[in-house]
């Protein structure tokens, strides 16, 4: 066994696993970014459509918060989950909380996305009182939008008691 591999930190299998998934789900969420960017810059019609104005800017929004959310963020969220207990020499606070901050990011970010693009699709297959059904997928882009402000804190106070060595949760 090397050194590493003695340490406390370093054991937690199930730790390592949502650790890993962090940057799955970075990986996944990129491609799907991605392929979403190329196709919005790359189709003419599609492009034409989201330049045309507020429905169009609502798709940008879903891809924009694809990237940030899913991207970078869970990237980030991984390399920190992976480098806080390496430097400050001891286990995460509570696995459970890291397990919490997964589940409410990713369906947070999904709720995000899926709202912010259909409320930018209705202005293509609804005519009449679009914007009215457009502004209720909006508020409920904003309700998900919440539960990944939530989860984001949670990550924000677990990282914070890791750091600042305070007794684990029973």
């Amino acid at each position: 066994m090397t050194q590493e591999q003695n340490e406390p930190w370093a054991q937690d299998k199930e730790y390592t696993k949502y650790t890993l998934w962090f940057i799955y789900a970075c990986i996944i969420y990129s491609i799907i970014g991605f392929s979403w960017g190329a196709l919005m810059g790359g189709v003419p019609t599609f492009r034409h459509f989201v330049n045309s104005g507020i429905p169009g800017h609502r798709l940008v929004l879903g891809h924009t918060h694809i990237n940030l959310l899913g991207w970078v963020e869970m990237a980030i969220f991984g390399a920190v989950y992976y480098l806080i207990p390496r430097l400050v020499r001891r286990s995460i606070y509570s696995l459970r909380l890291v397990k919490i901050h997964f589940w409410m990011h990713n369906l947070g970010l999904l709720g995000v996305v899926v709202f912010f693009s259909s409320a930018g699709l209705v202005g293509i297959f609804i005519d009449d009182d679009a914007e009215s059904v457009a502004s209720r997928f909006m508020s409920l882009a904003g309700i998900f939008g919440s539960i990944v402000l939530l989860a984001n804190i949670i990550w924000g106070y677990n990282i914070y008691r890791t750091c600042n060595g305070w007794n684990r949760p029973k």
